[in-house]
């Protein structure tokens, strides 16, 4: 990865190229629906492994930057969040670049305790006179499934569903057969 410097500074526009990330652990994953309470596109956010702790150490001994986006910690975890807005700007819900072992497009999706690799985009930004680096999603590649079933959660609504339970301790069958349950 080369970056173009002038005269010790880094200007707005440097770009760097595509790399790839191999055996990242997924935390949260926004890629089968884009994340639409935040606006934030498709998205997923995973654990930072060695390989990409020196990718951002590289980046930032490279650009000079000192800030790298999407950074956070998590119950003592150090994660880190990749994401695109390209395609659910364009009405694309689901993540189009998810890739199987094999390299062949799969209509699965990889959520929180999968392996994946990922590809990324570094772009140097400059907002308000500061410097940051934001790593695009470019593609993921699912490598080993850990996740369970996948599991949808509604939004809880204002209404509250009320379940009642009789009484089990009664045995007593009204119709005096013996159910096969």
């Amino acid at each position: 990865m080369t970056v173009k410097k002038k005269a010790e500074s880094v200007p707005n526009s440097v770009k760097m190229g595509k790399m790839m990330v191999s055996g990242l652990i997924v935390k949260w994953s926004h890629l089968l629906k884009p994340d639409l309470e935040y606006n934030s596109g498709h998205s997923v956010t995973v654990e930072i492994n060695k390989e990409l702790a020196n990718i951002f150490k590289e980046l930032i001994a490279q650009t000079g930057v000192k800030t790298i986006n999407g950074l956070k910690e998590f119950e003592g975890t150090k994660l880190a969040s990749f994401k695109n807005k390209i395609h659910s700007n364009e009405g694309v819900e689901r993540f189009p670049k998810i890739f199987d072992k094999e390299g062949q497009v799969t209509g699965d999706c990889p959520f929180g305790g999968d392996e994946v690799n990922v590809v990324i985009k570094p772009k140097v930004w400059e907002m308000n006179g500061k410097q940051s680096i934001s790593c695009y999603l470019e593609q993921v590649q699912w490598v080993e499934k850990n996740s369970g079933d996948s599991v949808t959660f509604e939004k809880p609504s204002n209404k509250t569903d009320e379940v009642s339970f009789e009484n089990s301790n009664n045995d007593t069958n009204s119709s005096g057969e013996d159910l096969p349950f």
